[in-house]
């Protein structure tokens, strides 16, 4: 399996040989911690695409124990959804000072507003002290108190085994949850008002940007315990037709941010597993040269259901048609005229190509059946030879009839 977190963006190297991202959701945050008393700073991660963040502190005290003779049984409210804490890590914490009026201030900030669903926080060992939780949204505006998502109060000690603690002779003790200030107000009850397991839970139902917890002494020495959980599910589907191995497939989260990428195995399966169970995801395919999609290439996803299997995509291959290469006909400016011969005058310049009317008319009776002087004008000079000779073969068969006319009708004298 292929973890596969980017910052933003679809350009990317798909991890090769891949077919499953795991993103590592699923239960509690991993911390780092550093800093003296009034002083603190730290991260916390907890994977499946939900954004790391990093806090601040003034507790007079804060230490991080790991998680193994406290924690947060499987059977407990919160361990049913994001389930055991044994072995995990948690923050561990004491007022700034031991009086009223001088809270310890925590504050986590995100890197980006987180999802709205699929994670919570618990605060624990709430008894002589109280802690009043605030939050901002992705646009720094204060969070209503509804939408912090209070699930109720619990005693952690108070679950089947294993569990970290035994039974109270005097009952498991349990907070109160002021929902017009969003405090969760330890019972301080007496006589031991320092008590173990009485906590607190919440799933907030908007995107924060930041959270604080302003923890207040009440009475004796008390401390009160952070963690903070998810729940995961998995994405799976298939990439069927022209193309199947080698796709890559990306998951985005709210805001198109892409979480992790991946690309389908030899039967065109892949998957993602363990993100956030929130809603907001896109799954997105790039497109295979040679292929095209046959329907969407993304598709809306949500985990706050439960997983989400079948988000499918279709290929085809593309088809290509052959053209016939057509060459253009030429324009009539590009055609080229050639004119036909002219005919000599004799003087050395050109001739009229259209014959006079008056040698039209006397060689009209000499043209070929069917051609007009129109058909001697388009040929140039080659007309004037055959003209003039019939203009000369007319005349001088006029002038042999005018002179046999003479010899037959000469006058002779009368005989008396």
């Amino acid at each position: 399996m292929v973890t596969g977190l980017v910052a933003a963006g679809l350009v990317m190297g798909p991890p090769a040989h891949a077919d499953t991202a795991d993103g590592g959701g699923g239960g509690y945050a991993a911390w780092t911690f550093a800093g003296a008393g009034g002083a603190y700073t730290g991260t916390l991660s907890l994977g499946g695409g939900f954004p790391e963040a990093t806090f601040t502190s003034d507790s007079s005290q804060a230490t991080m124990p790991g998680g193994v003779s406290t924690y947060l049984p499987a059977g407990s409210a919160p361990g049913l959804v994001f389930g055991s804490s044994s072995g995990q890590p948690y923050l561990n914490q004491r007022p700034k000072a031991n009086n009223p009026g001088s809270p310890a201030t925590t504050t986590y900030t995100f890197k980006r507003a987180t999802p709205a669903g699929g994670w919570g926080f618990v605060l624990g060992d709430i008894d002589a002290d109280m802690a009043k939780v605030s939050a901002t949204d992705g646009n720094g505006l204060p969070v209503p108190v509804a939408d912090l998502g209070f699930q109720g109060a619990f005693n952690y000690c108070d679950a089947p085994s294993p569990r970290p603690c035994g039974d109270d002779p005097e009952g498991f003790d349990l907070p109160v949850w002021d929902g017009a200030t969003g405090t969760l107000n330890g019972s301080g009850r007496v006589p031991d008002a320092d008590t173990a397991g009485a906590s607190g839970w919440f799933r907030p139902t908007v995107a924060l940007k930041t959270l604080t917890i302003e923890y207040t002494w009440k009475t004796g020495f008390p401390i009160y315990q952070t963690w903070f959980g998810t729940a995961a599910e998995d994405i799976s589907g298939t990439v069927a037709g022209c193309s199947v191995a080698g796709v890559g497939i990306a998951l985005q989260g709210p805001g198109g941010t892409v979480l992790a990428s991946t690309v389908t195995d030899s039967a065109g399966a892949y998957s993602f597993a363990n993100f956030l169970a929130a809603p907001g995801y896109t799954v997105a395919m790039t497109t295979p040269s040679g292929c095209v999609a046959s329907g969407p290439v993304q598709r809306p996803v949500d985990l706050s259901g439960g997983p989400a299997t079948g988000v499918n995509f279709v290929l085809t291959a593309v088809t290509v048609t052959p053209t016939e290469t057509v060459s253009p006909s030429p324009s009539p400016s590009e055609t080229t005229q050639t004119p036909g011969p002219t005919a000599s005058t004799g003087t050395g310049s050109p001739a009229s190509a259209t014959p006079s009317a008056s040698i039209a008319a006397s060689t009209a009776a000499v043209l070929p059946a069917g051609s007009t002087t129109q058909d001697l004008a388009n040929t140039g000079a080659n007309w004037i030879g055959p003209g003039l000779l019939m203009g000369f073969l007319f005349l001088g068969a006029g002038a042999l009839a005018i002179l046999a006319g003479r010899r037959g009708g000469k006058h002779r004298p009368s005989r008396r």
